[in-house]
């Protein structure tokens, strides 16, 4: 994840814009454990049928302005063993997918929805295509994706749960109501390690402090 990655949100007039979030990710659940502790975002990590999913549980533990999680965790580029990985998060308004696979190049690639304009496409951000979208997920259909992207004026992480049942993934419910996922065998919480937050403040202190600068004179 580089320090500077943006998530363009916007205002939904009108729009449930409730935050949620949920990463799907092939690797088993230890191997996503130990990836999560890497990062900074205190997550739970459960068991999905043939996905392990990761759900944001609280704020980042890095200081502003990178404490925001769901932005860092849709960021957040992962390895390949624990790939593909498809991520669904409810930001500021707008729906934000995600899709990383096995490739080498490992490139984040979005999906940017709003609930006035549908599917928008970002200067500064790679688009995942449908097609993209059907391969990580292994199934589901194109012209029921397309449809369900060209919706309007629905709450963002509706939007989002439909998505996972289009592609045939599980834990969209989770998108809805969070704490379904206390039912879920096996579901545990995780902490980033301390040494790993440091090393994440560490990179960004210029930028954090180069944006306190330009604050300061605005």
């Amino acid at each position: 994840m580089t320090p500077d990655t943006r998530v363009p949100t916007g205002p939904a007039a009108g729009v449930d814009t409730g935050q949620a979030g949920l990463l799907l990710l092939r690797g088993a659940p230890p191997e996503v454990s130990d990836w999560v502790r890497r990062g900074v975002v205190p997550v739970t990590v459960a068991p999905l049928p043939g996905w392990t999913a990761v759900l944001p549980n609280g704020p980042s533990r890095a200081e502003p302005p990178y404490d925001d999680a769901l932005t860092l965790l849709a960021a957040r580029h992962v390895p390949p063993k624990v790939a593909p990985a498809i991520g669904f998060f409810a930001i500021g308004g707008r729906a934000v997918i995600t899709v990383q696979t096995r490739s080498v190049r490992r490139h984040v690639r979005w999906v940017v929805w709003d609930p006035a304009r549908g599917v928008l496409r970002p200067p500064d951000l790679a688009v995942a295509p449908p097609q993209l979208l059907l391969r990580a997920a292994g199934g589901g259909d194109r012209r029921e994706l397309v449809e369900i992207l060209a919706e309007r004026h629905l709450a963002p992480h509706k939007l989002l749960a439909a998505v996972t049942a289009v592609l045939g993934l599980p834990g969209g419910r989770l998108l809805i109501d969070r704490t379904e996922v206390e039912d879920i065998a096996g579901a545990i919480d995780r902490e980033p390690l301390e040494r790993e937050v440091g090393y994440f403040e560490d990179a960004v202190k210029d930028s954090v402090r180069l944006r306190r600068e330009l604050e300061l004179e605005a």
